[in-house]
């Protein structure tokens, strides 16, 4: 690490085009070495997709780039996303990722119904047209419903009809955490709880004991009091502190802008400097098993 690189600026939760960004990687990666950043991680949702063209960017300009995924899980209770960082065997969650996918089409179909019943007569085909290619989500489907005129704006989309609670919400069939935190260490990932929020306080220890190894603190949705909560709970947990713009689009509901949340470069550094592999308690066999 160059002299004083460590204080720089990185932003280490990132969604492109490959996900439900609206930004390519490669204009991602422009867009992040114009603000001046040391570094980003892209972390698109159930797809390692765009890492390659992000590297290549990387490269390009000058800015690190760390590689990523960003995986659903639900412990039942609680919605709980995780951060798979710097991924050594991405091909050993190859297939996990693909169904992930298979399963957001399940998803947006059944919402587009919903939405029908609605009044609102929505195709699959143009979702899939907004999409792009990657899998379809629910800010694609909320595009859709601006530029066809049933709301003024993304946030609207969400508010009225596509959050939690609303009436074409339809809630994703999440991973079993402890199956998550697994895979991603199968992968040679390093596991970090996304975005914890109010809730994560009753979470974060069980999955400690599962293998999670960091804790994004800094995060749009986290307020002074959660920042200093979790900083300390990372603190005496002996867990890695992490934190990014969880940049999807300049337009998009609840929308960092990219760079607004940032961590010093040694964040990644550490992250980097992880040892992976984990032992993970098995339900199935009653025995801790080691994934490498």
């Amino acid at each position: 690490m160059s002299r004083g690189k460590e204080h720089l600026p990185v932003d280490l939760h990132l969604h492109s085009t490959a996900s439900d960004g609206s930004l390519t990687p490669t204009q991602l990666i422009a867009r992040a070495a114009e603000l001046g950043l040391a570094g980003v991680a892209l972390t698109d949702h159930d797809t390692l997709e765009g890492i390659d063209e992000a590297l290549a960017a990387g490269r390009s300009h000058g800015l690190e780039v760390l590689p990523g995924v960003e995986l659903s899980a639900s412990d039942g209770e609680n919605k709980i996303h995780l951060l798979g960082y710097d991924p050594l065997f991405p091909e050993k969650i190859s297939a996990v990722l693909e169904e992930r996918r298979r399963e957001r089409y399940r998803r947006m179909e059944k919402m587009l119904l919903r939405l029908r019943s609605l009044g609102f007569h929505i195709g699959s085909e143009e979702v899939a047209a907004e999409a792009g290619g990657a899998a379809p989500g629910r800010l694609h489907l909320a595009r859709v419903m601006v530029r066809r005129g049933f709301v003024p704006t993304v946030e609207k989309a969400f508010s009225l009809y596509l959050a939690q609670g609303r009436p074409a919400y339809v809630p994703r069939n999440g991973l079993d955490p402890a199956k998550a935190i697994a895979l991603l260490h199968r992968a040679g990932a390093v596991p970090v709880v996304a975005h914890p929020g109010a809730s994560g306080r009753k979470f974060i220890r069980q999955l400690v004991a599962l293998g999670l190894r960091g804790i994004e603190v800094y995060h749009p949705d986290h307020n002074p009091e959660m920042v200093r909560y979790y900083r300390l709970l990372a603190q005496k947990l002996g867990l890695l502190v992490t934190g990014g713009s969880d940049y999807h689009g300049d337009r998009d509901y609840r929308a960092g802008s990219l760079g607004s949340i940032t961590v010093p470069y040694i964040c990644l550094v550490a992250i980097k400097k992880t040892p992976r592999g984990a032992s993970i308690y098995s339900p199935q066999t009653g025995q801790n098993e080691m994934w490498e």
